[in-house]
């Protein structure tokens, strides 16, 4: 706790000193100086986890005075540490946007190679660990290993933090061998520039990855290693981290004078710093360790302490803003592009309207076409037998349709799909007196309403695939229980399709096709050296 005093009294004289130098830039008219000033103090407050408001209210100040100084640099700055500050706040969805916003800025900037890789990698780092906390690995992942090669291409110490958020997804995900690639990295990298909290961070995650492989001692090493490079050291989140770990290896050895200690500790350490996941965690272990006691009662009580705070936590995340965010993004990248959409929705529409057409016709004539010749039809046998070789004919006729109508009608699906996206990005715009796109946005608004009663397209899809093989969905879905997409993949690969086609047809990229079909063989229990598309021919 003293240590704790010591730093508030040295950021409050900070502060001061901060204070009164900005009045004399003010006094002085210094703008420069004063958007410096200010942006210290942003930081400064930035400290106290309830005085966000104020950090952000001095890095807004400093923008304005920054810009009017010419400073090419304020903007991306200015970005960047409100995303930080919204994202400590667990505001994901600002947080997230002033990240893009971030990595926006970095792209355009007219700097020397190697300080724009120093502010691409920091953009980077910095979106990818707000995709980690919104618990969107893919992006998170993408976003970190880009980071880390632009700051080992400067050979900055930053590239070990990459790795080492990398090392913690792969971890999260049961992928030890690539967790401890990255960790393995980042340590050595860490070691060499002699960055302590780099060292106990690291140290930890270490010893999380072999407590999850059932490696206690190993496990026990090296959370003992991180506990001795952080206990005369202010680095107390990392050692809250520590003793987190070293109570769960004792608790599960069955130390139980080990594991009471180290909860003790733990405790004290909660009421000087603010790390509310990290006090979840604890009170959820303390909770098993009761329990195994036998003291149910008191182990109940913690479990409750644990469940409010993970309950206050989720509350304030906000995440189901996060798809807002994404839209709206997505609008100011395409506003230069609707026009394209637009002409590429008009040519669809003119095929599309055909082919219905084409099929409303075929039906019409079948259907009086089949009206006339069953009113001809004679008892004679040898009329019969002509009726049902011309019925027999249609039905081989109406297979082969069928057959080609099955992508056609996939693609129009997908088509649906894209229409909806569009649709919504217009409605954002909608309001937007600038752009004047008012009349070409109802006029595609209303293109595209008639579309939508596509909706149903792949349910007729399945049906037409269910007429050219029979029972071939129900069977693999009833025996296998796989999920709708995987049964759209599983369709797509009887039909002899490529990758490259499903990833059209679906639209996403080749690698998540990948790993989707690595999946379905998982399910399906292909053998070794069989393809799924074979294994699905014989089914």
């Amino acid at each position: 706790m003293l240590s704790k005093i010591t730093r508030v009294s040295n950021i409050d004289s900070s502060k001061k000193e901060v204070f009164e130098a900005l009045k004399v830039a003010k006094k002085h008219q210094f703008v420069y100086q004063q958007g410096r000033l200010h942006k210290m103090l942003g930081v400064l407050y930035a400290s106290d986890y309830k005085k966000l408001d104020t950090s952000n209210y001095h890095f807004n100040k400093s923008l304005v005075f920054l810009r009017q100084s010419g400073d090419s640099l304020a903007s991306f700055d200015h970005a960047n540490n409100l995303s930080v500050n919204h994202s400590r706040a667990n505001d994901m969805p600002n947080a997230l946007k002033y990240a893009i916003d971030a990595v926006d800025i970095s792209k355009k900037m007219d700097q020397e190679s190697d300080l724009k890789a120093k502010y691409q990698g920091a953009a980077r780092l910095l979106l990818g660990t707000i995709y980690a906390e919104m618990k969107l690995n893919d992006s998170a992942v993408f976003n970190l290993k880009k980071a880390r090669l632009y700051f080992k291409d400067i050979k900055s110490p930053q590239q070990f933090v990459a790795a080492n958020n990398i090392a913690t997804l792969y971890l999260e995900q049961n992928q030890y061998e690539k967790s401890k690639i990255y960790l393995e990295e980042a340590l050595v990298g860490y070691k060499q520039h002699n960055l302590l909290d780099g060292i106990v961070y690291t140290l930890n995650s270490l010893g999380d990855l072999y407590f999850e492989v059932n490696d206690l001692d190993r496990s026990l090493t090296y959370y003992q290693d991180a506990l001795t490079n952080s206990v005369h050291t202010n680095l107390d989140l990392y050692r809250l981290s520590t003793y987190k770990g070293l109570i769960r290896v004792f608790s599960k050895r069955k130390a139980n004078d080990s594991t009471i200690i180290y909860i003790h500790k733990a405790f004290d350490l909660l009421d000087s710093i603010e790390a509310p996941k990290l006090k979840v965690e604890i009170l959820k272990l303390k909770a098993e360790y009761l329990q195994d006691l036998g003291e149910s009662e008191e182990a109940l009580s913690y479990f409750k302490l644990a469940t409010q705070l993970e309950d206050s936590i989720v509350e304030k995340e906000g995440l189901p803003q996060i798809a807002e965010i994404l839209i709206e993004r997505e609008r100011k990248d395409g506003l230069l592009e609707i026009k394209g959409v637009k002409e590429q929705l008009t040519k669809m529409n003119y095929w599309i309207i055909a082919i219905l057409f084409l099929l409303l016709v075929s039906g019409i004539m079948s259907y009086f076409f089949l009206k006339k010749y069953k009113s001809k039809l004679s008892i004679s046998d040898r009329t019969k037998y002509r009726l049902e070789s011309s019925l027999q004919s249609e039905k081989e006729n109406s297979a082969s349709i069928n057959r080609k109508l099955v992508t056609a009608t996939a693609n129009l699906a997908l088509k649906t799909d894209l229409l909806d996206q569009v649709n919504e990005l217009l409605d954002q715009i909608k309001n937007q007196p600038t752009q004047n796109l008012d009349k070409e946005i109802r006029e595609t608004q209303n293109q595209i309403k008639v579309q939508q009663h596509l909706d149903s397209m792949w349910r007729e899809f399945f049906t037409h695939f269910e007429e050219v093989h029979p029972n071939f969905l129900n069977s693999i879905q009833s025996k296998y229980g796989i999920t709708q997409n995987d049964l759209k993949i599983c369709a797509f690969l009887r039909m002899n399709l490529s990758n490259k086609d499903i990833c059209q047809l679906m639209n996403v990229n080749p690698n998540t096709i990948r790993v989707s079909i690595h999946r379905i063989k998982k399910k399906l229990d292909v053998p070794t050296g069989v393809s799924v598309t074979e294994f699905l021919s014989v089914d």
